[in-house]
C-alpha cells in the first residue's frame, strides 16, 4: 500500500530564540502534530542535502511518540524509502546511550525504587533526628523517596539557607544515597554524567544533528541541565500547540459515565467513514474513573485499544490477597480477612480438599454445636439436625479450623523472618502452597499476575544489608508499594483506538483526538505544595525546581499540546460526579462560549453520537444500546418486544411488580410443584414459621441454602440470639444433673453451670462493662427461674427430659400427622423440657427469652393464626409420652425479665391437633406448589433476607402483590402477624 500523502498546509511558523549560557536553541511552533511532522521531516531533508548518511537524533516526549515519528520519516523521506541514520530518543533514552560505556557506570545498575526506600528507611532507623515520632512508619520513608528525585540535585551548599525540616530530609536522604552509590546510579548520576559527556567530539559526531520534537518542561533538574548542554551543543526544537478554536467540538455530558458512552459513540462514527483506528486518540485529565470507563465501553463496543492496562497488578485478586493475608495477627487471626480471600477463589491448600468459600462462611457463622454441646451460632436454637449431618459439618469444621492454623504459621512465618532473603522465601512459600494452581493449568490472566509477584517476592532479596531489619508493617508496606508501582499495557502499538492520559497524547500523530474529562478539579487538578520540599526552596536554589505555578503552567501547555495531536479535535466535559454530590464546570483552559450539552442517557441510547443529528444511522455502541433502541424505533415500538427474549423477561418483571401479579419472578414456582423439598424427611415445626413469616426468606434459607453473614467479631455485646442460647444450655446443663445423676436441685449449682457457660460464650470483642451487666441480669433471672421451678415442684412437677429430641437418628421416632388430603406429615425436633407430674399429666416447656408480646396470640388461637407451630407439634410429641391424651399441655416460659417470667400455653387437645392439622397442611401444599412471594419479614431490630433486598422495596411491593387471586388461598397465613 502507498505511503499517505500529506499536504503541507500553509502556516506561519513561530520561532523563538533561547540564549542559554553562551548557546542558543531555536523554537519553532505550529498549531498541530502533523504540522510539526512536515517540519520535522524538512528539517532532516536539509540536513542531509550535502550527506545522505549524516547522523540525526530526534528527542520526543515519549517512547509511543517516538515510534510515531520513525513511522512518519519511514512514510515520507525519499518517497517511503526511509532515511538512514535517523533515530528517536527520548532524553532518558539518549542519556542512558552517551553514558552506556563510561567507567563511572560500569558495574552499576539503575537504582529501583524500593531499593532506595530500603536505604532511607533504614537511616531513618539508624537517626531519625526530627522525624523520631514517625520514623518507623512507612509512609515517611515514601514521602522522601518520591520527592528524592527532586533532592538529588540540591548541594550541600545550600543547606544553611534551606528551613530545618528541609535539611533533616536532605540529611537522611544522603545519608541513604551514600550506601548505595558503589552498585546504583540515580536518574540525576546518569544525566549528569550524559551532560559531561557531551562536550566529546566523537559523542557529538555520533549525535549529529540535534532535532527536539514537542519536549515539554523537565520535571527534574538534572534533566534540565542535561537539556541546556544539548541546546548549547545545537539542539533545534520543534513544538505544536493547539488552540480552542471555532473547529473545536466542545461537549458536556451529565457525568462521567455518560461522556466515556458518547465518546465511544463518536469513534464508532469515525471508524464507518474509515478513519483507521490506529488513527483516533482518547486522553483522559485522571485515570479514575475514566481508565476503567473506557476500558469497558471500548470493549463491549468490540473497539481494540492500545494504552495503559485498566486493571493494574494491585486490582488483581491474587495480589490483593496476598497483600491482606500479611495483614493477619498469627497468634490471634482475624478469619473475617481469610474468608475474604478465599471468597475471591484465590485460596488454596496444596494436597488438602479444602471446603468452599460459602461452607466455610457457614461453618464460621454457625459452628455445629462442640463436643460439650455448646453452639453459639446463628441457628443454634433450631430443631436440630442429623447426626451424619453434623458429623459431616464438624469434619468440614475441623478442616477449616486445620487450615486457618496452617496458614497463620506460614504468615507468621514471613512477618517473624529475620532477613529480607528469608521474607522472600517465607512468600514464595506462603503464595506456592496457600495461593498455588488448583490443577495443571491455570487462567493465563493469573499465571501473569503469580509471575508478577514471584519477581517482585524474588527482588526483595536485593534490600538485605540494605533496608532495616524486616519488621512486618515494614514487610507489608514494601510488598504493597512494589506491587502498587506495578503498571500493565494493554494492545499492541498500531492495532487500535489510543487510548491514555493528557500526557500520553504529547507528540502523538493522529487524525482525530478526543480529550475528556475537561473539567475543574480534574484539568487542571490541584496541586499542592510539597511540604519536604516547599517552593521556598526553589528561589533559594535556583529555577530549575518548578513551583507550584510552574507546574500548573506546565499542565495547561501540556492540555494544549495534547490538543494539537489531532487535526479533528473534541473536548469533552461532565457537568456532575454521579460518585459525589454538587456540579462540575468546564475547565478554565477552555475558553470559548460554543458548547454542546448531551441530555439524558435516554436520550443518547435514542439518538446516538452528538453528531448523529448531522446525518446518518445513529451509532449503537453495544448491543444492549441496540437493543434499546430498537424498542425505542417508532416503526418497531413495543411490537418488537416479542423479539427480544432478555428485555421480555425484564418488562414483564417491571409490569408484575406495577400491577401485584404473582409470577416466577416474584416467588411463583408453581412450575416445580413437588419438587421443593423432601417430604420423607422429619420437618421441624420451625420450618413451618419460617415460611409463615415470609416464604421468600424460606425459599432462601431452607431451598437455596443461603445464609446471613453474621460477624459475631463486629458485635459490642451479647445478642438476643446468643442470650438465648446460654440461657437454654444453662438450663438443660441442670435439668440433666437433675435426672440423669440425680442431683439435688440447688441454686448455687444452678448459678456455678452460668458461670461457666459465662465464660464459654465471652467474646473479646465485646465491651467488658456491658458485659458485666449483661452477667449480672442474667444471674438475677436464673434465680427468679429457680424460684419458680421450686413452687412448680412444690405442687408436684418433676423434671422428666431435658433436650428430648424425636425425628431423628438415635432418637424417639418422629411424630406423625395426617392431613387433610391423607398424606402424612412427619414432625421432628428438640423439646427444651418435659416435666411430669404425679397423677399423670405431662407438660413441655420451651424457653424463650424475648418479650412476650409477639407470643399472646396463642391465647386465642393454637397457632398464633398459622405463625406458631412449636407448642402443638411438642404437644403432639407428649401425647406419646402420656397415659391420656387429654393429660398433656404446652407452653412457653419466658424465662428473663424482658418477657416478665410469663407462661403462655394451652392444653394439647383434640382442638388444638385438628388446628394444627389445618394450618400445617395449608403451609405444606404451599411449599408444594411453590408458593413463595416477598412477604416482608416483620422483625426490623436485626439483619434479615428483607432488610437485605430493601425494606421499603419489599413493604411496597407486597401492598400490590397481598392480594394477587393466586395467593387468596394463603391470604388467612400470610395477613396472619402484623
Amino acid at each position: 500500500m502507498a505511503p499517505r500523502v500529506r499536504r503541507r498546509t500553509v502556516t506561519t511558523p513561530c520561532y523563538v530564540v533561547n540564549h542559554r549560557s553562551g548557546g542558543f536553541m531555536i523554537t519553532q511552533t505550529v498549531g498541530t502534530v502533523s504540522q510539526a511532522l512536515l517540519e520535522l521531516a524538512a528539517h532532516i531533508t536539509e540536513a542531509k542535502v550535502s550527506d545522505p548518511l549524516a547522523p540525526i537524533t530526534v528527542l520526543v516526549p515519549s517512547h509511543a511518540a517516538g515510534l510515531d515519528v520513525t513511522r512518519y520519516l519511514g512514510r515520507t523521506l525519499n518517497n517511503g524509502a526511509g532515511s538512514v541514520g535517523v533515530r528517536a530518543y527520548t532524553l532518558k533514552d539518549l542519556a542512558s546511550e552517551v553514558v552506556a560505556a563510561d567507567p563511572s557506570m560500569i558495574g552499576r545498575q539503575p537504582l529501583p525504587v524500593p531499593v532506595r526506600q530500603a536505604a532511607i528507611s533504614r537511616a531513618l532507623t539508624d537517626n531519625p533526628g526530627d522525624f523520631h515520632q514517625v520514623a518507623d512508619q512507612p509512609a515517611t520513608a515514601r514521602a522522601i523517596t518520591r520527592t528524592a528525585p527532586l533532592l538529588d540535585s540540591i548541594h550541600s551548599d545550600y543547606d544553611a539557607v534551606c528551613p530545618g525540616l528541609v535539611r533533616e530530609v536532605l540529611r537522611i536522604h544522603r545519608t541513604a544515597l551514600m550506601s548505595l552509590e558503589d552498585r546504583w546510579y540515580t536518574d540525576h548520576d546518569l544525566f549528569i554524567c550524559a551532560s559531561r559527556l557531551l562536550h566529546i567530539p566523537a559523542i557529538q559526531r555520533r549525535l549529529g544533528t540535534l532535532i527536539g520534537f514537542m519536549l515539554g518542561a523537565p520535571v527534574q533538574p538534572a534533566v534540565a541541565a542535561f537539556r541546556r548542554d544539548l541546546e548549547q551543543a545545537g539542539l533545534r526544537h520543534i513544538s505544536a500547540s493547539g488552540t480552542v478554536d471555532d473547529a473545536t467540538e466542545v461537549i458536556t455530558a451529565s457525568d462521567a459515565e455518560d461522556e466515556v458512552r458518547s465518546v465511544v459513540r463518536l469513534i464508532i462514527e469515525q471508524l464507518r467513514s474509515g478513519v483507521p483506528g490506529h488513527r483516533i486518540g482518547v486522553f483522559h485529565s485522571t485515570a479514575d474513573p475514566y481508565r476503567a470507563l473506557l476500558a469497558q465501553r471500548l470493549r463491549q463496543a468490540g473497539i481494540t485499544f492500545v494504552g495503559p492496562a485498566s486493571r493494574r497488578l494491585a486490582d488483581a485478586p491474587l495480589a490483593r490477597g496476598l497483600v491482606q493475608l500479611l495483614t493477619l495477627d498469627p497468634r490471634e487471626p482475624d478469619k473475617r480477612i481469610i474468608l475474604n480471600v478465599l471468597a475471591e477463589g484465590t485460596l488454596v491448600w496444596r494436597n488438602h480438599d479444602l471446603p468452599s468459600s460459602a461452607t466455610c462462611e457457614r461453618l464460621h457463622v454457625n459452628p455445629p454445636p462442640t463436643a460439650s454441646g455448646i453452639d453459639t451460632g446463628a441457628n443454634a436454637d433450631d430443631d436440630g439436625e442429623l447426626d451424619e449431618d453434623l458429623a459431616r459439618r464438624r469434619a468440614k469444621l475441623a478442616l477449616f479450623e486445620s487450615f486457618i492454623t496452617a496458614l497463620t504459621q506460614c504468615v507468621g512465618r514471613v512477618l517473624e523472618a529475620q532477613s529480607w532473603s528469608a521474607v522472600s522465601v517465607a512468600l514464595i512459600e506462603l503464595l506456592t502452597d496457600f495461593m498455588g494452581r488448583r490443577g495443571d493449568t491455570e487462567p493465563p490472566e493469573k499465571a501473569v499476575t503469580r509471575a508478577a509477584l514471584l519477581d517482585i517476592i524474588r527482588r526483595l532479596e536485593e534490600l538485605g544489608g540494605i533496608g532495616p531489619a524486616p519488621r512486618p508493617l515494614l514487610i507489608r508496606s514494601t510488598l504493597e508499594d512494589s506491587i502498587a508501582a506495578k503498571a500493565g499495557w494493554s494492545g499492541k502499538s498500531g492495532t487500535g483506538v489510543v487510548v491514555g492520559n493528557y500526557a500520553d497524547a504529547v507528540g502523538r500523530d493522529l487524525d482525530v483526538v478526543y480529550l475528556i474529562g475537561a473539567a475543574e478539579g480534574l484539568a487542571p487538578a490541584r496541586i499542592r505544595e510539597n511540604p519536604l520540599l516547599p517552593d521556598s526552596v526553589a528561589a533559594v536554589v535556583g529555577g530549575d525546581l518548578l513551583t507550584v505555578e510552574q507546574r500548573a503552567e506546565e499542565a495547561h501547555q501540556q492540555f494544549l499540546a495534547a490538543l494539537a495531536a489531532g487535526t479533528t479535535k473534541t473536548i469533552m466535559s461532565p457537568r456532575g460526579d454521579l460518585r459525589g454530590a454538587g456540579d462540575q464546570l468546564l475547565s478554565r483552559w477552555i475558553a470559548t462560549g460554543e458548547k454542546r450539552e448531551l441530555l439524558s442517557f435516554a436520550h443518547g441510547i435514542e439518538h446516538g453520537s452528538p453528531t448523529a443529528l448531522q446525518g446518518g444511522a445513529p451509532v449503537a455502541a453495544t448491543e444492549q444500546e441496540w437493543r434499546l433502541r430498537y424498542l425505542l424505533t417508532a416503526a418497531t415500538g413495543t411490537g418488537a418486544l416479542s423479539e427480544d427474549i432478555i428485555l421480555q423477561r425484564a418488562v414483564e418483571v417491571a409490569r408484575d411488580r406495577r400491577t401485584g401479579g404473582f409470577t416466577r419472578f416474584n416467588g411463583n414456582l408453581g412450575r416445580y410443584a413437588g419438587r421443593i423439598i423432601e417430604e420423607s424427611k422429619a420437618l421441624s415445626p420451625t420450618r413451618l414459621e419460617d415460611w409463615a413469616l415470609s416464604p421468600f426468606s424460606f425459599f432462601l434459607k431452607h431451598v437455596l441454602k443461603v445464609d446471613i453473614f453474621e460477624d459475631v467479631e463486629r458485635e459490642v455485646q451479647i445478642n438476643p440470639m446468643q442470650r438465648g442460647n446460654l440461657m437454654h444450655k444453662v438450663l438443660e446443663d441442670y435439668v440433666r444433673e437433675v435426672t440423669d445423676k440425680q442431683q439435688p436441685r440447688s441454686v448455687n449449682r444452678l448459678i456455678e453451670l452460668a458461670e461457666a457457660a459465662f465464660a464459654d460464650f465471652a467474646n473479646p470483642h465485646w465491651l467488658q462493662h456491658v458485659w458485666d451487666q449483661n452477667q449480672a441480669r442474667m444471674r438475677q433471672d436464673f434465680h427468679r427461674v429457680f424460684r419458680d421451678d421450686e413452687e412448680a415442684a412444690f405442687e408436684g412437677w418433676v423434671y422428666d427430659a431435658a433436650e428430648a429430641s424425636f425425628g431423628m437418628d438415635g432418637t424417639a421416632p418422629a411424630v406423625e400427622l395426617e392431613l387433610d388430603d391423607s398424606t402424612v406429615l412427619r414432625f421432628g425436633g428438640k423439646v427444651d423440657r418435659i416435666d411430669k407430674h404425679p397423677d399423670g399429666r405431662v407438660r413441655v416447656i420451651d424457653y424463650k427469652t424475648g418479650n412476650a408480646k409477639k407470643f399472646t396470640n396463642l391465647n386465642k388461637h393454637p397457632t398464633a393464626y398459622g405463625t406458631k407451630f412449636q407448642l402443638p407439634v411438642y404437644g403432639l410429641f407428649a401425647r406419646s409420652l402420656a397415659r391420656n391424651d387429654d393429660d398433656v399441655a404446652a407452653s412457653y416460659w419466658f424465662t428473663s425479665r424482658t418477657g416478665g417470667f410469663e407462661q403462655i400455653g394451652y392444653a394439647v387437645t383434640d382442638e388444638v391437633i385438628d388446628q394444627l392439622r389445618q394450618d400445617s397442611g395449608l403451609i405444606i401444599a404451599g411449599i408444594r406448589n411453590g408458593v413463595f412471594p416477598p412477604k416482608p419479614e416483620p422483625t426490623r431490630d436485626r439483619k434479615s433476607f428483607t432488610s437485605l433486598a430493601g425494606q421499603l422495596g419489599m413493604d411496597q411491593h407486597w401492598v400490590e402483590l397481598q392480594s394477587a387471586p393466586s395467593l387468596s388461598s394463603y391470604a388467612r397465613l400470610l395477613k396472619g402477624e402484623k
